[in-house]
């Protein structure tokens, strides 16, 4: 007789590591008493195919990416991104570092092809196409020319293995491998992944070189051990338990000190603990939240939910300490207690890598949490600091993002690439924007960005739903979404409301639905073809406090960071104050008749939520989104001469957009705002440090 102990045994096992659909057609054959044995045979057969674990483990997983047709700035901006950026590259000189081993000397050029490819992947996954399929299936095959008889992948010569950026550029190249796979599923990918991981096992597991003395001591090899995500990757698609073993090794060694850090790397201990990012292991921004997207992954493979959980102490570390209003952070591409410092004028401030990867690892913590504070802060970042570093036409992208100053356009930082770091990484920001607009939830379709377009979305029992947009957002309030489907269904709905939105509405037809800011709105009905859904946004003038100073205001409207733009504000001879609504204006009938207002104490953490009207303005720069009319305090003296006063202040990815030194901009205003220095200039000087020819927009044939 079949043994029960060993079934529930079985069970235990495969529940852990396959899917449910599959447990049930293991037990059932299981079931089969007299043809137990061809029942385990064909069980057996079934172990050995690599199982798509990824995505297992979220709470919300990514939309197909070709089923969002987004339009409005955003599909804009996308359509840019990807037809004047990604697919108009010489994507052959991003092997050349591969094939003539150009890093010797201690570069990084091995880093642009991987990063310039999985944009390319998704530009592809998003709006696919022969002729971008052709495109990454010539790329790949250069690429591999390079790949050495043992599967080794590396932009530096072998006698150099390990070099400053070795592993880095490495961990690059399979990660484009890996997506090359994801979208064509060819296998000839997948392989080279597997021997490129290989080829470094053999030189860096256990016993042998430890990849936490690798790369450069000065940023504690975190470069090296941001590995641990394409690792963990090729285990997903390949199923081979030795990459696991691998992945596991590589946190354990985080964990021991070493010679490049006496207490060990610590990322995981120090992130349970809530030490603050700028005082683990070495500050590199960039790098360090690159180790944290791999533990996302090993997350979803293995289930710790320490893993998870230090993930998310992480990021929300990040979000308090290091993020600056417009949604990035970083002074020097290291962490800095950007929070605290942004209204300095910093040394290149908010890296745009970091940007780019702030935002993946948002995405990554919005599909494993479900927690819609992911989502808000990605939306922030798209509409402020992302956009703002991508010069009009998408052809380049600027280096750092300062908040006060002026805008400069990354450098050419490798002439034989056409390239630099920020400019290869960029749009992998940008086109991660279809797979989190609306994504699939355990119930329904979750919405997470308001733009004009329309959605096609599966339901469990394969339904197809059609999703439409129609909306200005975040320019209006109003977003009105139809619902389109073959036949009523009983299914979720859920639609973010962001934490800042304190005042909205919400109505499906003419029923009206309680919603509240930081959450999701879940609908659950029986949806019927033609249902509408209404939903307005609190688009008021938000007046924000620094972090680090009760003397500097901000302001934002919805997900938009406000800014001074010196095209339409100038110098003057006087101070102006923030003017709150509800002001209390104070009249006199002495001394000839007085109208004044009276000092205020300054807003603390503890203030009630101030607001400020925001009056759209008539006239604008042709090259500027949004522009608004801000009214501000002017008072000569005491109790005489008080009036309002109206500045222009425009979006902050518009303010100083046209990339010159005399156009200017700033975001945090001190109190009182001295209108004579309003704009400190010559700030690209701080920006780039290499010359004393400031930086243009390259013309690239």
């Amino acid at each position: 007789m079949y043994n029960f102990t060993l079934k529930r045994e079985t069970f235990r096992f495969l529940s852990r590591h396959f899917s449910p659909k599959l447990v049930e057609i293991k037990i059932n054959l299981m079931k089969i008493e007299y043809k137990r044995y061809w029942a385990l045979m064909i069980l057996f057969c079934i172990s050995l195919i690599p199982l798509p674990v990824d995505a297992q483990r979220n709470i919300l997983s990514p939309a197909v990416f070709s089923s969002a047709k987004i339009e409005g700035i955003i599909g804009q901006k996308l359509k840019n991104c990807v037809e004047n950026g990604v697919m108009t590259k010489h994507f052959d000189l991003y092997t050349v570092p591969f094939i003539n081993k150009l890093d010797d000397g201690g570069g990084f050029t091995g880093e642009f092809w991987g990063k310039w490819f999985t944009s390319a992947a998704l530009a592809y996954a998003w709006q696919p196409s022969a002729a971008y399929k052709s495109i990454l299936d010539k790329s790949v095959s250069e690429l591999l020319k390079a790949q050495e008889s043992d599967g080794r992948l590396s932009s530096y010569s072998r006698a150099n293995d390990f070099g400053s950026w070795d592993i880095w550029g490495r961990k690059y190249a399979l990660l484009g491998l890996i997506s090359h796979y994801d979208q064509t599923g060819d296998k000839k990918s997948l392989k080279a992944a597997c021997r490129a991981t290989d080829a470094l096992i053999e030189i860096a597991g256990p016993g042998k070189k430890k990849l936490t003395e690798t790369g450069l001591m000065i940023i504690g090899s975190l470069s090296s051990c941001s590995i641990l995500e394409p690792v963990v990757l090729v285990y997903q698609r390949s199923g081979d338990k030795k990459y696991l073993d691998f992945a596991r090794y590589l946190i354990r060694l985080w964990s021991e000190p070493n010679e490049y850090n006496p207490r060990g790397l610590r990322l995981i201990e120090d992130a349970l603990a809530g030490v603050d990012p700028v005082l683990i292991a070495a500050p590199k921004g960039y790098e360090m939240m690159s180790c944290y997207e791999g533990l996302c992954e090993l997350y979803r493979v293995t289930g710790e939910k320490r893993l998870l959980n230090a993930v998310v102490k992480f990021g929300k570390s990040v979000l308090h300490k290091e993020i600056m209003i417009v949604g990035s952070g970083s002074s020097g591409e290291l962490w800095c207690d950007g929070a605290n410092r942004q209204t300095q004028i910093l040394e290149q401030p908010m890296e745009t890598c970091v940007t780019v990867t702030w935002m993946k690892l948002c995405y990554q913590l919005l599909q494993l949490t479900g927690d819609p504070v992911w989502a808000d802060q990605m939306e922030v970042s798209l509409y402020n600091a992302l956009m703002g570093a991508m010069v009009d036409d998408g052809k380049w992208w600027a280096y750092f993002s300062p908040l006060t100053g002026e805008r400069m356009p990354s450098p050419m930082q490798v002439p034989v690439c056409q390239s630099s770091c920020c400019i290869a990484n960029g749009p992998r920001g940008m086109l991660i924007t279809p797979g989190w607009s609306v994504m699939k939830g355990k119930s329904g379709p979750v919405i997470n960005l308001y733009s004009k377009g329309t959605w096609l979305h599966k339901l469990g029992n394969g339904t197809e739903i059609k999703i439409t947009q129609e909306t200005d957002y975040p320019v209006n309030k109003e977003i009105l979404i139809h619902v389109d489907l073959p036949k009523p269904e009983h299914f979720t709905i859920s639609l973010r409301i962001p934490a800042w939105n304190k005042s909205s509405a919400l109505r499906v037809n003419d029923e009206i639905i309680k919603c509240m800011p930081g959450t999701y709105a879940h609908i659950k009905r029986e949806w019927k073809n033609g249902d509408k859904i209404r939903l307005e946004m609190d688009l008021r003038g938000r007046i924000l406090r620094a972090p680090g100073s009760v003397n500097e205001l901000a302001v934002m409207r919805g997900p938009i960071v406000l800014a001074l733009d010196s095209r339409m504000v100038k110098k003057e001879n006087y101070n102006l104050w923030l003017l709150p609504q509800n002001t209390k204006w104070q009249f006199k009938d002495e001394l000839g008749g007085l109208k004044y207002v009276l000092p205020s104490p300054s807003l603390s953490a503890n203030s009630p939520d101030q607001y400020v009207e925001l009056v759209a303005s008539l006239s604008k720069p042709q090259n500027v989104w949004m522009a608004f009319e801000v009214p501000f305090l002017y008072r000569y003296t005491h109790f005489f001469d008080h009036k309002q006063i109206n500045l222009t202040m425009c979006d902050y990815a518009s303010a100083g957009n046209q990339y010159d030194e005399k156009n200017l901009f700033r975001v945090w205003l001190p109190q009182p705002l001295f209108m004579n220095n309003i704009f400190p200039e010559n700030t690209w000087r701080i920006l780039y440090r290499e010359g004393d020819k400031r930086p243009v927009v390259p013309a690239i044939n």
